[in-house]
């Protein structure tokens, strides 16, 4: 799906947006901005990936519902709530930095609005996001936390696990187990299987939208599992 798509259902959620605070009453301009939305929607459909553009999807969907109610109000609530939701397919932004929107539609329309949005369910992409690096602010758990606090430690606590888990295996048997002789490939071992724990705490980060893609994933099981085989092999040969 080309990124220009969702540049320009982006652009169309503004103008519904501004068409309805008020300032502009352009009927011609908004017949023309929802039958765009409803090509984009067909588009979408039309791809693979559904899934994980349920979410727009199904702003497209409330949203020409909504217009069909012709609350102006509601409308104008709805529009300035999504017209940035975009960005997520976008690989700009996730749907946990949309809370205080979402909240703030809920608190006045209903819950029967963004109905999954509190549900924890993974993302996992190919590629990692453009806002990558914001995932390594202080910051970035912030509204994941605040929706689920409890949900939050425990995959703090799994993590951690996933990060650690490798590495004590490996020198549980190293060193207790199996003693091998204290040589530098026993570092090599350690570095490998860190190197793994960060794969593992990649795929776990992704239920909080915070994954990185599957290339750093694949790279890190598989070069960690290359350096802990190595040393393996060297330890006992």
């Amino acid at each position: 799906m080309s990124h220009s798509v969702f540049e320009r259902l982006q652009q169309d959620f503004i103008k519904i947006r501004h068409l309805f605070s008020g300032d502009c009453n352009d009927k011609l301009l908004l017949e023309e901005t929802v039958a765009d939305i409803k090509k984009i929607r067909a588009k979408i459909i039309k791809k693979n990936n559904i899934e994980e553009k349920r979410l727009i999807l199904y702003c497209i969907d409330t949203l020409l519902e909504i217009i069909n109610e012709n609350n102006e109000k509601k409308i104008f609530a709805f529009a300035d709530t999504i017209h940035n939701m975009p960005e997520i397919c976008l690989g700009k932004r996730n749907i946990y930095s949309f809370t205080q929107e979402i909240l703030a539609f809920q608190k006045i329309y209903g819950k029967d609005y963004f109905p999954t949005f509190k549900k924890t369910k993974p993302k996992f992409q190919r590629k990692a996001p453009k806002n990558k690096w914001e995932y390594f602010s202080a910051e970035s758990d912030a509204s994941f936390k605040y929706l689920h606090p409890i949900g939050y430690k425990i995959l703090c606590g799994i993590g951690i696990i996933a990060l650690l888990l490798p590495m004590v295996i490996y020198l549980t048997y190293t060193l207790a187990i199996n003693p091998a002789p204290n040589e530098w490939t026993l570092i090599l071992g350690q570095a490998g299987t860190f190197i793994i724990g960060i794969g593992l705490f990649n795929i776990v980060a992704a239920w909080i939208h915070q994954y990185l893609g599957h290339f750093l994933t694949f790279i890190c099981i598989f070069g960690g599992g290359v350096l802990t085989a190595l040393s393996l092999f060297l330890l006992y040969n």
